[in-house]
């Protein structure tokens, strides 16, 4: 359907150019030379919704497969086999799109998937969602300080950061972080997935800790309700991570962290704060996820039967691939 859309108004973009070229090229003859901006503009305007047609077309590395089945619980939630394919067609996109740099480490395929993955979870949900404000993606050797170093004197207490000036468009993830996030469902840690809704809140051009099209009467709840925790002295304060009283920004990523790591236990022990998430994101994950309160991340060991579902043994199909 996008496709269709953006075909289609590119023919007119190009045909709006056509006619006003050739309407002056009667009076000037140089504007007939502008008749070729029809089919640049034309190119221009089609070129990213074409390269997209064409990765979705391509097959589904069997290596990314077995990764996101023995290490992604909200992947293997998803029974419905076209919520699968749309899935693995975003976590295509998303890695034909943004560069994924390793700083003094390697980032290998397991890496990838999961910085796709974390990215792809808050916005599921979210019709032909975009990270328009995402560029590139940093993994770190492991926490970093507040100049970006792993190394030295400072205090390295950071895990992940969406960065801001300079470093505008940049997501930091420290990669032992980033792995443990996903090993055990429900332990309410994932850096990737606390760091992607910073870029959905942003979305809009706002820092106010909400993504966009949240509707009125949510926001204004959402609002009250921030406001008043907040001013809540520390032995006064609800059983989230102390980290999210820092400021409304991280307030919201800490609870969209514990509403996919822990649904469950937000729904049972708040119930109206899980409403209010569950209506902004669209996903009822307490009773999506229910089933993979016990999940744990696999390791594969060398003999084992691949994740893929190959049926080979892991060392003679997707370890290679993940190694190379």
């Amino acid at each position: 359907q996008i496709n269709r859309r953006n075909h289609i108004t590119a023919i007119a973009a190009a045909a709006v150019i056509g006619v006003v070229f050739g309407v002056l090229g009667w009076f000037y003859p140089w504007a007939w030379m502008g008749l070729l901006l029809a089919p640049a503009a034309y190119w221009w305007m089609r070129r990213r919704c074409v390269r997209r047609m064409k990765v979705m077309t391509q097959p589904f590395p069997q290596v990314w497969e077995g990764i996101l089945r023995s290490r992604v619980a909200y992947y293997n939630a998803l029974a419905d086999e076209d919520q699968r394919d749309r899935f693995r067609q975003l976590v295509k996109i998303f890695l034909d799109e943004t560069r994924i740099t390793g700083i003094r480490t390697d980032v290998d395929e397991t890496t990838r998937v999961l910085v796709a993955a974390s990215a792809i979870i808050p916005v599921f949900h979210f019709p032909h969602w975009e990270y328009t404000r995402l560029g590139e993606v940093l993994i770190y050797p492991g926490s970093f300080d507040e100049q970006y170093q792993t190394s030295g004197d400072g205090q390295r207490t950071t895990l992940g950061m969406v960065g801001d000036g300079y470093l505008g468009g940049v997501m930091i993830l420290s990669k032992p972080s980033l792995h443990t996030g996903f090993d055990i469902a429900g332990d309410k840690r994932n850096v990737g997935i606390h760091q992607s809704p910073h870029l959905v809140a942003t979305a809009d051009g706002t820092i106010d800790g909400l993504p966009p099209g949240v509707p009125p009467e949510v926001m204004r709840e959402w609002f009250t309700w921030v406001g008043e925790e907040l001013k809540n002295p520390p032995d006064k304060r609800s059983h989230i991570n102390p980290y999210a009283y820092t400021n409304e920004a991280e307030y919201f990523a800490v609870l969209v962290e514990y509403f996919f790591e822990a649904p469950g236990v937000l729904k049972q022990k708040n119930p109206r704060l899980y409403d209010m998430l569950e209506t902004m994101f669209q996903q009822d994950t307490a009773s999506f996820l229910s089933g993979m309160t016990g999940f744990r991340a696999r390791r594969i060991g060398r003999n084992s039967k691949c994740p893929c579902g190959s049926g080979q043994k892991y060392k003679k199909c997707c370890l290679r691939a993940n190694q190379a």
